[in-house]
């Protein structure tokens, strides 16, 4: 099948014609303004979508679960990394590692890929392999399942989309500090104005930097940020949007522990170590560097039409990487070896284009908001040379280690990928309370990297039914299929780093959602997810084969529930199966896939002192299967985060106090599993942030 991208402006120009011939006849079919300035969330509640098919619309007309994270909750929990922000967040779990470095995450049980289910303002593929900056963030949406239509190649637990700060109707500049028990302390700023004669100009920076300490006896390093959005409203068609963002973190890297061997088919989890204790070599470094940069027009052809489009690039280089992990240890003493491999001035590379034409009509008594697009990214990485080396460790009773050397190299031939994809999808409205969307993206997609050359192309639709009871209360059932690129075989496989074949997704959903005021929003949602299965074989081989199916039930709740209480509230349950495949396989769980996960946070206005507020969090995971045969699990752990939050004013400016304790009880846990390894959980820490408003 061909559909030549040349042909998309023939086709978008006769739609614009039709759509000019529409309007007379149908005057009450108009778009909305598309000139928003600052932030349109209701204190934890975003109002608006700004991710997938459904960008720039609002909450209530999305046919899929949606999670935001708005600016007040980030700040409320003094939220350092993704997963910070992400926990509220049911079925959201780390994968692999403690998250010290970067955020390798799972949603639904499932692994989202770094290099595609992250994205800048809906659109820009980031590139996860690094802790990301969030002081210039405006809110987190995680838009929950399959994203083929807008997004191409992804995998099918979700895409998390990072929202810009940008500059509002009032001017704001705000400085602050932060520190924790750990001695890290962090400076920031954050300016925003207006300008020009009618104010069609806006422009907000922000900038962070400082030193850091880990809880981790003998890790430090530093981190520092900076960025800058900028929109110009050329006219009253016109609107210019430019972000762009550097940022920059060296720390040591602490060591993951390897699982020990089956015995008779059972593995037995070892007891967690003191997370204080550094278990990696001192040397063992992680220094990494990027850059995001996104253009956005758009341009009102009619009162009834706007085309888009959008370029942007993300560039993320690991100046150095010595990555370690405890193996072969003795249960009882701990005593074992520590082997790791290191890397440097490995870069990696997304470019993407993306360009759209949007626009409303009617055919007789049925409303139509069609939108037609075409999308390419293409993803480079560098060739990299790995240096292997290994020594000897003791688990629970760690020693310094001098420098280990080299004992083999392994060369990894350079990637280049190409994500090509045209689509389509129409918005109907049937009745004034019953819509349809009818969508569909044809995919091209090629990847070569040494002798792997692959090359794919498929269709895959989307179908939602919507019931409007109310502009406050929804129903909507949904189909949707995927594909996504093919997983890379373990270091742990014979056939290591091998690219398996693009895999096709399918999905099904219904749900509701209810947003009874401004403030306030609930949803529940069931889903049913199928996709390709990948795992190593008895024969120590990465294969594709048979199926992994994730049925589930969500929920959330968010809001102001009173005049003095405000909550976040979210849980899933999800039973994940392997179908269709060996024996071996056959009816378990993928490995890291809790049964239930769940969070509840409340925060308290005090009546009689309105500008102190105190707030609570537990956070609960369900016990997880260590790999794909289920030869061992994870216990289930729960944490407990309190914190605080006074508003002062001296010399008229108002100056926030801030406390927050996470993981109060210090319990000791394993973050994380996946590809046979183990991440430690962060044991207790006490953070401590001045703000001042000028």
């Amino acid at each position: 099948m061909r559909l030549p991208y040349r042909l998309i402006p023939a086709a978008s120009l006769l739609v614009v014609a039709y759509a000019h011939a529409q309007t007379a006849a149908n005057p009450s079919t108009s778009l909305d303004t598309i000139t928003v300035y600052g932030n349109a969330d209701h204190g934890y509640v975003g109002q608006r979508v700004g991710v997938g098919a459904f960008r720039d619309q609002s909450i209530m007309d999305v046919p899929a679960t949606v999670n935001v994270a708005t600016r007040d909750l980030i700040e409320t929990q003094a939220a350092v990394t993704l997963y910070d922000v992400l926990r509220n967040t049911a079925g959201v779990t780390r994968q692999q590692l403690g998250g010290e470095t970067l955020d390798n995450l799972a949603v639904r049980g499932m692994i989202l890929d770094n290099r595609s289910n992250y994205r800048l303002n809906g659109s820009l593929p980031l590139l996860n392999l690094m802790q990301l900056p969030l002081e210039d963030k405006e809110r987190i949406e995680v838009l929950k399942g399959v994203s083929a239509l807008y997004y191409g190649y992804t995998a099918p637990g979700g895409v998390v989309n990072m929202v810009t700060k940008r500059a509002g109707n009032a001017p704001n500049t705000r400085v602050g500090i932060s520190t924790d028990n750990n001695g890290t302390i962090v400076g920031n700023v954050d300016v925003g104005r207006r300008f020009g004669s009618e104010q069609q100009y806006g422009l907000r920076v922000n900038a962070a930097g400082g030193s850091l300490q880990s809880p981790v006896r003998g890790i430090d390093g530093e981190r520092k940020m900076i960025s800058a959005a900028f929109d110009w409203r050329v006219n009253e068609r016109m609107n210019i949007r430019l972000d762009g963002e550097y940022f920059q973190r060296t720390i040591a890297e602490q060591s993951v522990v390897t699982l020990p061997a089956a015995k008779n088919g059972v593995i037995a989890i070892p007891r967690v170590p003191d997370p204080s204790n550094r278990l990696s070599p001192e040397w063992a470094n992680f220094a990494a560097h990027g850059n995001n940069l996104l253009f956005h027009t758009d341009y009102a052809l009619s009162d009834r039409w706007i085309a888009t489009f959008e370029a942007g690039q993300a560039k993320l280089t690991r100046d150095e990487r010595s990555f370690t992990e405890v193996k072969g240890y003795d249960l009882v003493t701990g005593q074992g070896t520590i082997s790791g491999n290191r890397q440097r001035d490995v870069s990696w590379t997304n470019r993407n284009l993306r360009a759209e034409l949007f626009g409303s009509f009617a055919t007789g008594s049925i409303g139509h908001e069609l939108t037609i697009g075409a999308a390419q990214t293409r993803s480079d990485q560098s060739p990299t040379y790995t240096g292997l080396f290994s020594g000897s460790q003791n688990l629970y009773n760690p020693v310094d280690l001098p420098w280990l050397a080299t004992t083999r190299t392994t060369y990894t031939a350079p990637l280049a990928a190409v994500d090509k994809g045209i689509y389509a999808t129409d918005r109907i409205a049937l009745t004034d309370k019953w819509q349809a969307i009818l969508g569909a993206r044809y995919t091209k997609y090629t990847s070569d990297q040494g002798a792997n050359h692959y090359k794919a192309s498929k269709t895959t639709p989307l179908t939602a039914l919507i019931y409007k009871f109310s502009p406050q209360l929804m129903a909507y059932a949904s189909y949707a299929t995927g594909i996504e690129q093919g997983d890379r075989a373990p270091n742990t496989a014979t056939n290591v780093n091998e690219a398996l074949p693009p895999g096709i997704s399918k999905q099904k959903e219904a749900g509701l959602r209810w947003q009874p005021t401004q403030t306030t929003l609930l949803s529940i949602a069931a889903f049913d997810i199928n996709r390709a299965a990948s795992y190593v074989n008895s024969d120590n081989l990465f294969v594709q084969s048979g199926r992994e199916r994730y049925r589930g039930i969500e929920w959330s709740a968010q809001g102001q529930v009173s005049r003095d209480w405000s909550v976040q509230v979210s849980g899933q349950y999800l039973h994940a199966r392997f179908e269709s495949i060996s024996a071996e396989l056959l009816g378990r769980t993928p490995e890291n896939t809790p049964t239930y996960t769940g969070s509840v946070f409340a925060q308290y206005t005090v009546p009689m002192l309105p500008k102190l507020s105190l707030n609570a969090g537990v956070y609960y995971t369900g016990r997880r299967a260590v790999n794909d045969l289920d030869q061992g699990y994870l216990p289930h752990f729960t944490l407990i985060g309190l914190g605080g939050r006074y508003v002062t004013t001296i010399d008229r400016k108002n100056v926030t106090w801030q406390v927050n304790v996470d993981n109060v009880m210090n319990k000791r846990y394993w973050a994380a599993a996946g590809n046979n390894r183990l991440g430690m959980g962060q044991p207790r820490t006490a953070k401590l942030s001045v703000q001042l408003d000028l």
